[in-house]
């Protein structure tokens, strides 16, 4: 995100209301110097006054997020950018960190062992998915520009190369498969991607679910519709069950991720696990299930 664009639209939307830096932050509860430090491009404002600002703006949380107003034919390709956007930006931050540490960590280890154990232990194969903490701030801004019904985000990381990462999309009725189909995202003859996410977003009000593979140089999204033809499907009730830890990749096998629930009456959540070890008969006792897996493909 670029927090200089940031910065200069939330002061130019300031004063087109009229509104000094001092009555902004009073309206917000915050101090003048906080609001000065979000317009010199400095720092964003704490995910928590998001809204607030946005209303007092008469702005979008993402306009605001990309520093620009947005017409409504941009809408959903901005949404998709700038969630991809904050992952991207995490993922960024936490590899700064980890640079940091390890310079801190070399120039006060001065035991040879150590530092031995400390090289094996970076450099040994790393390749696990796992689903961002839904108390990140990475997360939290994600919530608020999906909707009600939230994202979910998974990020990857692999030292392995592999020609394609496949996502799956099985639906159920009752328990009763209606169909598999997958979207996939290729790289043979090239290095593929060490870093990655897949963010499952579903919405309701439409009755679809968005689906984005996003990595180093490559995307894919479709949207998936779902509750198709049924009856007062406004009305259903709706959970999910995901993957809850970090997971290893084992390759060229399929793996779940995330099953989403919907029922007329009683929802039953199901054990992610469980279908992940085969054990798919819990399908049955909720109306309707859409459930997502995915697949590292090796030659």
């Amino acid at each position: 995100m670029d927090l200089i664009k940031i910065g200069k639209y939330i002061a130019g939307k300031r004063k087109g209301l009229g509104l000094t830096q001092r009555q902004l932050a009073d309206k917000l509860g915050m101090s003048d110097k906080s609001v000065s430090k979000w317009e010199r491009g400095i720092c964003l404002p704490d995910v928590s006054v998001y809204s607030d600002l946005c209303q007092i703006l008469g702005i979008s949380i993402n306009e605001f997020l990309a520093g620009e107003d947005i017409g409504h034919e941009d809408l959903i390709r901005k949404s998709e950018e700038n969630i991809i956007g904050i992952a991207a930006e995490s993922k960024r931050k936490q590899n700064l960190l980890k640079k940091i540490i390890c310079v801190l960590l070399a120039v006060s280890i001065l035991d040879i062992t150590m530092i031995g154990v400390s090289v094996y232990r970076a450099a040994r194969p790393q390749n696990f998915i796992v689903p961002v903490e839904k108390d990140s701030i990475e997360m939290e801004t994600a919530q608020l520009l999906s909707g009600p019904d939230g994202a979910y985000i998974y990020k990857f990381t692999t030292t392995d190369e592999y020609e394609s990462l496949r996502l799956y999309f099985s639906e159920f009725h009752s328990g009763i498969l209606q169909g598999k189909e997958n979207m996939e995202l290729g790289f043979s003859g090239v290095h593929s991607p060490e870093y990655g996410e897949i963010l499952i977003i579903p919405d309701f009000d439409k009755f679809v679910v968005k689906v984005i593979i996003a990595s180093e140089g490559s995307r894919l999204s479709t949207e998936i519709p779902i509750l198709e033809d049924v009856t007062d499907r406004e009305y259903y009730g709706r959970s999910a069950t995901e993957i809850s830890e970090r997971t290893d990749i084992r390759y060229n096998e399929e793996q779940a991720l995330i099953a989403l629930i919907y029922d007329n009456n009683e929802l039953r959540v199901l054990d992610i696990y469980d279908l992940m070890d085969g054990r798919t008969d819990s399908l049955s006792v909720n109306d309707y299930v859409y459930y997502f897996s995915f697949e590292f493909c090796k030659k």
